[in-house]
């Protein structure tokens, strides 16, 4: 009994490490994306099957899409996240400004409703170099959050690492007028520096300036178009003046936004049914892409609305648990850029759709149509698995 005893004190409580690896996040994501599919293919076949004789023309496109990006995943959850702290920062912003320039380069950009965004090269698919962007942002955060967390209780030590995602902006506004990616690559940033900051106030005061800046030039758009005509040449005001009034404005700004709440309101609790959708004949143009979440809402109703939220509430807590258990601030750094990105996609989309704030061009991750979006978003979690993977627990 004495040498039975000996045997169960040196091996029966000894316990074993083993990496974390988050299943119920790679199942959210497996689901998102199948719902995914399932949404466009009902939002596209008609106008599909006019323009290019095939009704699964978006569904084929995003399919592709969707496997490169599982297999992007997959191959970054096995990648150590120390990989990305090894390259120096300067060569993410570089990167990501290059990856802009293409955008000026004759004869490989497309430019569409007022905004050039993608690249197309020869026989190679078209992409969007912001949303590559957006990840080389996170990383280059992560990385200058990480070596600057010292620093983050002073004035200066919060602004000057904002200064080159600033002219970022700035740049990306410059060569593709796409004003909804450069906010949501500023935004990102201003995220991750505001959890890591030591001073809340200072960052609070960054915030309400912020608000209040916004909240200005608002009122000066109101009081001009109270005294005007209502006439403007540039069409961002116009979408401020629709997001206002949409029924002043339905048969030019304002027509999209009001296609989408009539959608909303006749979906009611449970929806007209999958593929009953009335607006995405034709009085949603391209409803397989921002506007999907309308087409959610009147085939599923507010259950499925809310099923959906649910899901991206799911998918969030988990980047949490992912970034609230690692020890190493990088680590935490880059999931919370991740995290950020998901959610300010996510917030925006949806505020656009139920007009809750002026009309722009936001897909919703992993349900919109947007091979280069689902691709990245897809690499953005295989990223968040990774971290994952460096978590020890015991194994029982």
């Amino acid at each position: 009994m004495r040498a039975l005893d000996r045997i169960r004190n040196q091996y029966g409580n000894k316990r074993t490490k083993r990496a974390y690896f988050d299943f119920t996040l790679l199942a959210v994501v497996v689901l998102l994306v199948c719902f995914g599919f399932v949404m466009i293919y009902s939002a596209s076949a008609y106008q599909s099957n006019i323009k290019f004789g095939n009704s699964m023309y978006f569904l084929n496109k995003q399919g592709m899409a969707a496997v490169m990006g599982f297999v992007l995943l997959a191959i970054l959850t096995f990648i150590p996240p120390k990989v990305y702290r090894m390259i120096p920062s300067w060569v993410y912003i570089a990167a990501a400004f290059a990856l802009m320039s293409l955008l000026l380069v004759p004869g490989i950009h497309i430019t569409s409703h007022g905004a050039t965004r993608w690249i197309k090269i020869g026989p190679l698919p078209q992409f969007e170099p912001v949303e590559v962007v957006k990840l080389l942002i996170i990383i280059f955060y992560a990385r200058t959050i990480t070596k600057k967390q010292k620093d983050m209780d002073t004035w200066l030590g919060i602004f000057m690492p904002l200064i080159p995602v600033v002219a970022l902006c700035i740049f990306i506004y410059f060569v593709s007028r796409n004003l909804s990616s450069a906010l949501i690559v500023f935004i990102i940033p201003v995220l991750m520096i505001s959890i890591v900051a030591k001073d809340r106030k200072k960052i609070f005061l960054i915030w309400a300036a912020l608000i209040v800046a916004a909240g200005l030039i608002l009122g000066i758009i109101y009081l001009v178009d109270r005294f005007s005509d209502g006439s403007f040449s540039s069409f961002r005001i116009g979408r401020i003046l629709a997001w206002w009034h949409p029924e002043k404005y339905g048969s030019d700004e304002g027509f999209q936004v009001l296609q989408a709440l009539y959608a909303i309101g006749s979906g009611g609790l449970f929806g007209k049914g999958l593929g009953e959708s009335v607006v995405k004949i034709g009085d949603i143009s391209e409803a397989q892409n921002d506007m999907i979440f309308s087409i959610v809402c009147e085939e599923m109703g507010i259950f499925g609305a809310f099923c959906l939220i649910l899901l991206f509430a799911i998918l969030i807590h988990r980047l949490f648990v992912i970034a609230g258990n690692t020890r190493d601030l990088f680590n935490a750094m880059l999931v919370i850029g991740i995290l950020s990105h998901i959610a300010v996609q996510v917030i925006l989309n949806i505020a656009v759709v139920t007009n809750t704030m002026p009309n722009t061009g936001v897909s919703l991750p992993f349900i919109s149509a947007g091979g280069t979006s689902v691709l990245l978003f897809l690499a953005e979690i295989g990223i968040a698995l990774a971290v994952g993977r460096t978590i020890q627990i015991d194994r029982r």
